[in-house]
């Protein structure tokens, strides 16, 4: 792989300004857009920006929000359509008739169906984002339990395809270079949020477990730390959590150098997704060091485990583990676009 040539020019006041409250879903917009911003910056000045350029007639920081905005599309009475413009700022940009009519497009070919109410098994698009491999593991395995055909690597994978010119692969229904671009962008942000990926499950007592069934895993999952709770705060919305600091050692300090130096993935790219994916779980068990679970208990949106963080270096532990998988996302996004369009 060539080196990269980096221009620190991007606006990091542009960057802030199309940030803003979003849904709790990997990283929030503001991780997202920062691991696009620092691709964007990778690859800047290279054939390979030049390709990213006419594909989404956009950058990467921008296209790094549209799979979370496809959320925002629902079916009611066989009849889809984009919910409640400006709920979340950071959709604003796709709010316009073309792009809600991509959004409705994407999620109606990837959903079998999309209430108010819809799992990520009913609405399958929404599975595309997340593993929920139990922790004991130390390797991606497709046929462990809370993997499967339609989880993150998968996505990842057959996004690349779509993005090399081959059809897209049962049962992900992706259409043209555009959208598999936007998706490839959202979804390696994903891989990176160690709670997209690596899981703890608890028994009714908040006794972790390793599931050997499915079945055993759905009883036991708590997805993926949403239904684990710190105070009133949500575990995985901790983790979602970008702080401007954070953001701006990213994307205009030291994140950027730290990004360059990020080593060249080896071998051939489409097993990339799940070597990372195995170093996710291991990063995902640091989420759960430090804290202790308390039993199971009905809660305002169901059942919820309590939690309490026994190490009083928590956050700075979780804020170094963000910093590092971030950087190491957008590095990752810009060697598979060089890969993929040198």
């Amino acid at each position: 792989m060539r080196p990269f040539f980096v221009s620190i020019a991007t606006p990091l006041i542009g960057l802030m300004l199309w940030l803003g409250a979003g849904p709790a879903v990997a990283w929030g917009p503001s991780g997202h857009a920062a691991v696009g911003a620092i691709a964007d910056q990778l690859i800047a000045g290279t054939p390979t920006a030049k390709k990213v350029r006419q594909i989404l007639g956009s950058n990467l920081q921008t296209a790094a929000g549209w799979a979370d905005c496809a959320r925002s599309v629902e079916s009611s009475g066989g009849v889809w359509s984009y919910v409640k413009p400006g709920t979340w700022p950071s959709c604003k940009l796709y709010e316009n008739p073309d792009s809600q009519a991509a959004l409705i497009a994407f999620v109606k070919r990837n959903a079998s169906r999309c209430g108010g109410f819809a799992s990520s098994v009913q609405c399958r698009h929404k599975s595309y984002h997340f593993v929920d491999l139990s922790l004991g593991h130390t390797a991606y395995d497709p046929a462990a339990p809370g993997a499967g055909p339609t989880d993150l690597v998968h996505a990842i994978n057959a996004s690349l395809i779509v993005l090399g010119g081959g059809k897209s692969p049962a049962p992900f229904d992706l259409r043209g270079q555009r959208e598999a671009l936007r998706l490839l962008t959202h979804y390696l942000g994903d891989l990176h949020q160690p709670l997209h990926v690596g899981s703890i499950y608890l028994d009714d007592a908040g006794r972790p477990l390793d599931p050997a069934t499915e079945q055993e895993a759905h009883d036991h999952s708590n997805a993926g730390g949403n239904s684990i709770m710190v105070g009133t705060s949500k575990l995985h919305g901790l983790w979602d959590d970008v702080s401007d600091k954070l953001l701006k050692q990213m994307v205009s300090g030291p994140g950027l150098a730290e990004a360059r130096a990020v080593p060249a993935a080896r071998g051939a790219m489409a097993q990339w997704a799940a070597d990372w994916a195995g170093e996710s779980v291991a990063q995902a068990g640091k989420a759960f060091k430090g804290l202790k679970m308390g039993a199971k208990r009905n809660g305002a949106r169901g059942d919820e485990w309590p939690a309490t963080a026994t190490d009083p270096d928590y956050r700075q532990t979780r804020e170094v583990l963000q910093h590092e998988q971030l950087v190491k996302a957008g590095a990752r996004l810009a060697q598979m676009l060089t890969t993929l369009f040198p």
